[in-house]
């Protein structure tokens, strides 16, 4: 059975990923089976190249547009990114204050930022009060906080920068006698290639591990967390 993988293109490791991987710009490139084709997460290519036969993975932002078959696997981009595994594993106690900054270039900011909020609830827990503040989303670049109250003495401040920037992000937990904290400016190599990874990207190996199979209940909870970012649900 192939294995069908939606991503931006640049976020592949290939250094890191053990994985045979074939790069593929057209469904008629598909055709061996038992291998792992990589494909633009453009929309057009999900009708294109989605099949019944084959395992699909694909990122959060594409779960509402894909059609709901069995074979479709879903994919947090944040959870991927070898920083964030790091980080997710030394918050062994959630109890403290998450300062998180991202700066993107994506118009569909909504998506990616409650697919972040998930990531993060899976860590802090379920949220008990959301609150969200932004400029003017005509006049670039626009900026959107995100306040949540985790409950417990556990809170968030999630502040995105929207504009053609490069994406950065930058991240600080003070937890309970710790404190970790992540710039990814500061983790840029100078010349990047070789045997030095960029710290945004993330290997296939790491999709494969961490993507869950899309169904109602998580369609439902996209639903959720994207009301919550836009004002249309209370928690």
């Amino acid at each position: 059975m192939r294995t069908i993988l939606f991503t931006k293109l640049n976020k592949i490791d290939s250094d890191t990923t053990t994985k045979k991987i074939n790069f593929v710009e057209s469904a008629d490139q598909l055709t061996k089976e038992n291998e792992i084709f990589i494909v633009d997460d453009n929309e057009a290519n999900i009708e294109a190249f989605m099949d019944e036969t084959d395992q699909v993975y694909i990122p959060f932002k594409l779960l509402d547009r894909a059609t709901a078959k069995g074979n479709v696997h879903v994919y947090f981009e944040l959870e991927q990114y070898p920083f964030f595994q790091k980080i997710k594993d030394a918050i062994t106690v959630p109890k403290g204050v998450l300062h998180f900054k991202r700066t993107i270039s994506t118009a569909e900011s909504t998506q990616l930022i409650a697919s972040d909020l998930i990531v993060f609830s899976a860590i802090l827990g379920e949220p008990v009060d959301v609150k969200v503040k932004q400029t003017n989303p005509t006049v670039a670049p626009h900026h959107q906080i995100v306040t949540v109250n985790f409950g417990e003495g556990t809170m968030a401040h999630l502040e995105y920068t929207i504009g053609k920037a490069d994406e950065k992000i930058e991240l600080e937990w003070s937890g309970i006698k710790q404190i970790i904290e992540f710039d990814s400016e500061e983790m840029k190599p100078l010349v990047p290639g070789g045997y030095t990874s960029l710290p945004l990207t993330f290997s296939v190996d790491s999709i494969l591990t961490t993507a869950v199979k899309a169904d109602e209940k998580l369609l439902e909870r996209l639903q959720k967390f994207t009301q919550l970012i836009t004002g249309g649900a209370k928690v």
